[in-house]
């Protein structure tokens, strides 16, 4: 599931219009999988107004991937999602054993 980087903004704010264009998702979508998904976005709400950050909209485009692309439901999309950090998870632990690791058979 590899995201295009470069089809986002170099900006650090984003409305829910600017999302929906970027995605390619209707904004009422956007909110449906905003609470679906809640865990995933960060979303600041000012003057009732949501505004996203380039990682909301990195995880939109994944969602949007598995859903349009892969074909889930929304619980695949969910179970996937939370393997995949999980697996992110268990392999951040692991790095600094290995270092430690390596570092002693340096000695």
């Amino acid at each position: 599931m590899e995201i295009d980087l470069k089809r986002i903004p170099d900006k650090k704010y984003f409305s829910t219009i600017e999302v929906s264009k970027i995605v390619g998702i209707e904004a009422h979508t956007l909110r449906y999988w905003e609470k679906e998904f809640g865990s995933l976005f960060n979303v600041k709400k000012t003057s009732n107004q949501r505004i996203f950050k380039k990682n909301d909209i990195v995880n939109f485009l994944k969602i949007k991937s598995l859903i349009k692309k892969e074909g889930m439901t929304i619980k695949g999309a969910k179970s996937k999602i939370k393997r995949f950090e999980i697996d992110t998870k268990s392999s951040t632990n692991v790095l600094p054993i290995l270092k430690s690791i390596l570092k002693e058979l340096k000695k």
